[in-house]
């Protein structure tokens, strides 16, 4: 519930964030209890 709130506020507040490399594939903790990204490198 918190992050579908954090996300929108958070391109609210910086409207010209973006991923760095749109074409590089993003890496996923896949062997660990909570499940998401390692890194998500961004520009703005």
């Amino acid at each position: 519930m918190e992050m579908r709130i954090a996300f929108p506020a958070l391109l609210r507040r910086f409207p010209g964030l973006a991923l760095a490399d749109a074409d590089e594939q993003v890496d996923f903790r896949v062997f660990s209890v909570v499940y998401g990204l390692n890194t998500l490198p961004v520009t703005w």
